[in-house]
């Protein structure tokens, strides 16, 4: 049972004073923790970034780009706190095997490298769930009710499956016995029944594919700076969502005006060594 601190004294109260001031302190607390969390302050690329449609945003991510400001992201924070909780739960679980039957099935949050590239050396990431036993890996995505049926009716983006596979490989890489990859869609406003488990046999090439993209964009990126980022491909990925959109932008190097930018003719593919094969 927890022991409550006593009250405090009187001088160091304020009771009768204005409510509205505290529910502003409660939501500044709650605004600096989502700001200063790990996830929000990553700079480096990872393997969920790797498979990133538009190339132009992993460039300016590349180059230092300065992010614009916006307001906190409460839907990252509660998918956050989802994994928390699944970590915990399946920690909970290997206790349980360890205890009945001596072993640990899950590999819960573990820190994998999946490769490296030329340019900027190994590429790391967080791997949300591994199975020892069957050689499943698991990545855990919170989602709201539109995607949820998106992903259902087509599967997950090119990203989350590049991403997928990253995690294998770097499971593989370490000795372990790698099957198939899985996408566990979480519904973030619904019920568990909702969730829907994308899977399929986990191949390296679709890794290593995502590894050769991410060298091609960092040569371009170290060769030219700024300059690539007029030259490198875009997507149309939620372009108002993304941290370095500026609509009518007429120089990307200031900000990018998103997709439909028109743009010269498409420059000659870039060539470079890849050291993942």
């Amino acid at each position: 049972m927890t022991t409550l601190p006593p009250p405090l004294p009187k001088e160091l109260t304020q009771t009768g004073g204005s409510t509205d001031v505290t529910i502003d302190e409660l939501f500044d607390v709650i605004t600096k923790r989502i700001a200063n969390h790990p996830r929000s302050l990553q700079k480096a690329i990872g393997p969920s970034e790797v498979g990133q449609a538009c190339a132009r945003r992993l460039a300016y991510q590349l180059l230092g780009h300065e992010e614009r400001q916006s307001g906190p992201n409460w839907k990252a924070t509660v998918g956050t706190a989802v994994h928390a909780w699944l970590e915990r739960t399946f920690g909970d679980d290997n206790r349980r095997m360890l205890r009945d039957a001596d072993m640990e099935r899950w590999l819960i949050e573990s820190r994998v490298t999946v490769g490296a590239t030329k340019t900027l050396g190994k590429v790391s990431g967080s791997c949300d769930l591994f199975d020892r036993v069957t050689g499943l890996v698991v990545d855990w995505k919170c989602i709201g009710p539109a995607q949820l049926r998106h992903y259902k009716a087509d599967g997950p983006s090119p990203q989350y499956r590049t991403q997928a596979h990253l995690y294998g490989r770097g499971w593989k890489l370490l000795g372990y016995n790698v099957g198939e990859v899985c996408i566990c869609f979480l519904p973030r406003n619904g019920e568990l029944r909702d969730a829907y488990a994308w899977h399929e046999p986990w191949d390296e090439q679709i890794a290593l594919h995502g590894l050769d993209r991410l060298e091609g964009i960092a040569a371009a990126c170290n060769m030219l700076g700024d300059e690539a980022l007029a030259m490198l491909p875009t997507a149309d990925v939620w372009c108002i969502n993304c941290p370095f959109y500026k609509a009518g932008s007429t120089d990307p190097a200031q900000g990018c005006p998103g997709h439909h930018m028109p743009k010269a003719a498409d420059p000659a593919p870039l060539n470079f060594i890849s050291n993942n094969k």
